[in-house]
């Protein structure tokens, strides 16, 4: 029965490390977006500012 732990455990990181992909690319799309529209605000309020 241990090989089937070793197996049932090397499965488990497995899977987990190919959800925690999904998870980081979804958190840094959500950064990307998040920067991205920060940038267009803060742009928006310079050429209000100057103009």
């Amino acid at each position: 029965m241990g090989i089937f732990k070793a197996l049932g455990l090397g499965l488990a990181i497995v899977i987990l490390k190919l959800l925690m992909s999904d998870v980081m690319s979804g958190f840094e799309g959500t950064l990307l977006a998040f920067f991205g529209l920060t940038q267009t605000i803060l742009q928006n309020m310079q050429s209000n500012v100057s103009g």
